[in-house]
């Protein structure tokens, strides 16, 4: 590890790091734009200059292209160097308009920073300023060009980290142009980025424009709630509105950088029909009387029919602190244990997962460098868009990605993708640790089997929904065949939920929701308590779920969005959302990650004000403020203190598993939960029975499939319409092309859709994304096969 000498000041630090890094560590700032951590040191600014004094260097050098060595002594204060990166500032301003005033990126503007840090605070240019033509870049991203420094962090952010293909830099010498060829919606899911690391106001969020000052919003570390990987998102709120997202920082998961779903997909917190009150048989009332009326209710109930009449239901979209209190409560009640999951399979799959302890577990900083990845039933974009960005660092550093999946899998990285039918991965499972398999008549299977022996840092990735519990179990029996002391074969699940790994944690050997379905069905179950879960909506089968619920004689909902069970429950207790209150989520890996409050809930001023600001009406209470914390509502019934910190440690002594978590704080990489193998190392899959002929295969879907995205209305834009996936040789048979529609018979019913053709998925199959709302939308991801009647349509 090199020691060099900056300003006086003597540091040492990791081979490889540059000397501008070496000088933050030292709380030295050194002006700078092009250079960022995740994107690396271009030269392209020419503003970070330091002056080398002594060493293997020497003179004005750009500290960012300058690696640090032994015995380097660099001083950033000499006056040539302050003169020389103030003459940088000065040519880098030349043409920029000075409209700080309407620009919405005025007080988070690292151009301001950096031009106040580089000495330069005179005009003196008064010639004609370049000016552009900006560009529609869709939905998401707002273009500003004449702002632009052309540091190239966007193009290198969109381009080289993220992959897209649709965005880049035009032109030469000092008429450069960052956009399209033609206007039109930027085609990346990870479009977003671009204003987070644009360090001036050229790119900015289209949502989030003339909406509020930087220095005006609430905001606290956070974690994104829209699917299982816990990315670090810095959510912002003003006048009781969440306004925004932004990505934050957790260098062992998502790195600098988040999708575009949980980017913009935050609407959901704001919508006008979102319920507020707790409800009584559809009549508002106060909180008192709820949670009198839900006390005395449940004691009624259970001294006619005893404890065993009320089943519990918790979810992964609940914070791990609500979902322990659900199971404490129910003991207090003398009820069965919870279930954790109104979808079975998934609650089964994600169980299989927590009981395989974390000694395997891969994150996605193992992802992004591994050397070969395997993915095996999954479609990394649309179940876990982080993983896919990770799997392209991965390429990016020489690895290799190779996939088995029936579906038409697409990555923003050059991979191997081998169409494998559904009922055909268990057996490939199995044969990737086989000794024989690398003699296998499949060639390139052999050789990806000997690859995998050989590899350095590899990584098996699988998706819940596809592989199921079962092929999850041979998936880590698999790595651990695979695996040594001296070099781990590791393993990234893939699961449906923000805290689906911590509702399984909690669930142990719990029954699952079908089996409570069934005690409803047999006259047993006579309450049902629902945890920020819809089983009329989520549960792979909805018109079973009707019909018992239909029976019950209460049904209590917790939640804060409008789902179908909100509207049809006895009893409704508002919850707050996840930026409303603070709480501990586990990501897909093991890993528990806090949140913290960003602001306090109630109806934005933009709704009750009529869209007059300030409101005309005024009041003692804040309209729309009753949500609370589910955690805290739960203490209330059980009759604990409402104090998470203290309830923290209660969960951290009480489960040895999650010791870590009474210090865990928001904003930090977070720690994995400690547990051991809790099944029998030697799996045996058990084979299903596949359909003959067509089958119906329902998946996630980047937009449209979550129900959080889904009622969040900047996202409204890219929400597709229903398709279904048919392979080029399956088209030809039927004489189908792109945009012609096929008519499926399922179960008896004749569902038309149109069709999109691709050569490279498994054939006699349909695949169709599940989008509520749609015919389709009766079909769950995780169901597995559906049997169906294919027949090309009489008219397009």
């Amino acid at each position: 590890m090199p020691t060099l000498i900056i300003d006086n000041q003597s540091i040492t630090v990791p081979e490889g790091t540059n000397v501008l890094e070496a000088a933050k560590r030292l709380g030295i700032v050194i002006p700078h734009f092009c250079y960022h951590e995740a994107l690396g040191s271009v030269g392209a600014c020419r503003l970070c200059a330091m002056n080398f004094v002594d060493g293997p260097i020497k003179g004005i050098q750009m500290s960012c292209m300058v690696p640090a060595k032994d015995g380097m002594v660099v001083s950033t204060l000499e006056p040539q160097v302050v003169e020389y990166r103030a003459q940088v500032i000065e040519w880098l301003m030349l043409n920029h308009p000075h409209d700080c005033p309407v620009c919405d990126e005025g007080g988070e503007c690292q151009l301001q920073d950096m031009t106040i840090a580089g000495g330069h605070s005179i005009r003196r240019y008064t010639g004609k300023k370049k000016t552009y033509m900006n560009q529609d870049l869709g939905p998401f991203v707002y273009q500003e060009m004449n702002r632009c420094i052309q540091c190239y962090r966007c193009v290198r952010t969109y381009q080289d980290y993220c992959g897209g293909t649709d965005f880049g830099v035009m032109g030469v010498n000092q008429r450069l142009f960052f956009g399209r060829f033609r206007e039109g919606p930027l085609e990346s899911p990870f479009a977003g980025n671009i204003t987070d690391v644009c360090p001036t106001g050229v790119f900015t969020s289209k949502p989030f424009r003339f909406t509020s000052r930087y220095w005006d919003l609430e905001q606290a570390p956070s974690v994104c709630p829209h699917c299982s990987l816990g990315c670090a998102v810095i959510p912002g709120a003003r006048y009781r509105e969440l306004q925004r997202v932004k990505a934050g920082v957790n260098r062992v998961v998502n790195g600098f950088f988040i999708c575009d779903r949980g980017r913009y997909g935050y609407g959901y917190v704001n919508l006008p029909d979102r319920p507020r009150y707790p409800r009584i048989d559809g009549d508002t009332v106060t909180w008192e009387t709820a949670l009198d009326t839900l006390g005395t209710r449940l004691a009624n109930l259970i001294g006619r029919h005893g404890s065993s009449a009320v089943a519990l239901v918790g979810s992964g979209r609940a914070s791990l602190e609500a979902n322990y209190l659900l199971r404490e409560w129910s003991e207090q009640l003398g009820a069965p244990a919870p279930a954790y999951s109104v979808h079975p399979p998934r609650d089964r799959a994600a169980r299989a997962v927590a009981a395989q302890g974390d000694r395997l577990n891969a994150s996605l900083a193992d992802v992004r460098s591994a050397d070969l990845i395997v993915v095996i039933g999954s479609d990394p974009l649309n179940e876990g868009p982080a993983l896919a960005l990770a799997l392209r660092q991965a390429v990016r550093s020489g690895g290799r990605v190779v996939i088995y999946d029936p579906r038409p899998v697409e990555l923003p990285c050059a991979a191997e993708h081998h169409p494998c039918p559904p009922e055909k991965l268990p057996d490939l499972i199995s044969a990737l640790s086989e000794t024989a398999s690398s003699e296998s008549s499949d060639e390139a299977f052999g050789k990806l089997v000997q690859a995998l022996r050989e590899a350095k840092k590899p990584v098996l990735a699988g998706g819940a929904d596809l592989l199921g519990d079962k092929g999850l179990n041979l998936l880590f029996s698999a790595a651990e065949k695979l695996s040594s002391e001296e070099r781990p074969c590791r393993v990234f699940p893939l699961l449906a939920e923000a805290n689906s790994y911590g509702a399984a944690l909690l669930a142990g050997q719990a029954a699952t929701f079908d089996q409570v379905l069934s005690g409803i069905e047999e006259g047993q179950i006579k309450a049902l308590i629902c945890l920020e879960t819809d089983p009329l909506d989520a549960c792979p089968d909805p018109r079973r779920a009707s019909r018992a619920l239909s029976g019950l004689e209460m049904l209590a909902v917790f939640d804060h969005l409008p789902t179908t069970s909100v509207r049809k429950a006895d009893l409704f207790l508002p919850t707050t959302a996840i930026q409303e209150g603070s709480g501990t989520l586990i990501n897909n890996e093991g890993r528990m990650l806090r949140f913290d409050q960003v602001f306090s809930p109630g109806q934005p001023i933009r709704q009750s004000g009529g869209g007059s600001h300030p409101p005309r009406i005024f009041a003692a209470a804040t309209p729309g403020s009753l949500p609370r914390p589910a955690w805290s509502l739960l203490a209330d019934l059980i009759g604990m203190p409402g104090d998470l910190d203290a309830l923290q440690g209660k969960i951290a002594a009480s489960d040895p598993r999650l010791k870590g978590l009474a210090g865990l704080k928001a904003g930090e990489e977070g720690l994995r939960v400690e547990t051991e193998k809790s099944i029998p190392g030697e799996m045996t899959f058990h084979k299903q029975t596949a359909p003959e002929g067509w089958r119906l295969l329902s998946c996630q879907n980047l937009y449209g499939s979550e129900p959080l995205g889904r009622l969040s209305p900047a996202l409204a834009p890219v929400l597709p319409e229903l398709w279904a996936w048919i392979s080029l040789k399956d088209a030809r048979q039927l004489q189908l092309a792109e945009g012609d529609s096929v008519r499926l018979t399922v179960m008896g019913q004749e569902f038309q859709v149109p069709v999109r053709v691709s050569g490279d998925m498994a054939e006699k199959m349909i695949i169709v994304p599940h989008l509520p709302g749609t015919s389709l939308e009766v079909f769950h991801p995780g169901t597995g096969l559906v049997p169906c009647q294919v027949e090309k349509a009489s008219s397009r």
